[in-house]
């Protein structure tokens, strides 16, 4: 392909889309999807059943595609593509060495302008939570046996909504934050009751 001039210097355009990676991606996410629609507030013991075996599907087809091509970021798989990949990603709870994996591959796709920086802030606050540990940014939640969902601890609270709006995220609390929770793992340190609210609605997605 040729090159193309940009501010005066010389770069090499996008490569194609992998169509193979991007149908892969759209099977993750719409399985995925179907996985995490409840019948109620909480999965029953076949839904989590079948929400583990879609972590361990998608773990082990997405290691291959890290293996092969590092992250799928927008260059390679378009901006829908890119959500779909760090959305999968950032619900296979139960394979934390994997989530710390990808945050590495995702960081430097960031770094090179090949990924949102709000997705590497999601996938950072979820480690943290898994490790017991406050969160960041402000963007992961908790759900509860009765079906309420809380804030998990975040760290210095009052700089919060800078941190956030640094990687191009709305003010925390919003519905697109809690409907990515975690349902397959509790996290170690738990949230304060007090800042509990109803659960928004049962399709978690």
């Amino acid at each position: 392909m040729d090159s193309r001039a940009a501010h005066g210097r010389l770069v090499a355009p996008w490569p194609c889309p992998r169509l193979d990676t991007l149908a892969l991606l759209f099977r993750l996410h719409s399985e995925g999807l179907a996985a995490r629609t409840l019948t109620g507030p909480v999965p029953t013991h076949g839904e989590m059943q079948d929400l583990l075996r879609w972590e361990q599907r998608s773990t082990r087809e997405l290691k291959q595609v890290f293996d092969a091509h590092g992250w799928p970021g927008v260059r390679m798989v378009g901006e829908i593509g890119a959500e779909a990949a760090w959305w999968v990603v950032l619900l296979c709870d139960r394979h934390t060495p994997f989530q710390r994996d990808a945050l590495d591959l995702l960081n430097e796709a960031v770094e090179a302008g090949d990924a949102p920086a709000r997705h590497a802030a999601h996938l950072g606050d979820r480690l943290l939570m898994h490790e017991g540990k406050p969160q960041t940014h402000g963007t992961q939640w908790v759900l509860h046996d009765d079906g309420s969902v809380s804030l998990y601890p975040v760290a210095d609270p009052a700089a919060l909504t800078e941190r956030r709006r640094a990687v191009d995220l709305p003010e925390a609390g919003t519905e697109s934050d809690v409907r990515l929770l975690s349902l397959t793992r509790r996290p170690r340190l738990e949230p304060r009751p007090q800042i509990r609210m109803p659960h928004p609605r049962r399709e978690l997605t």
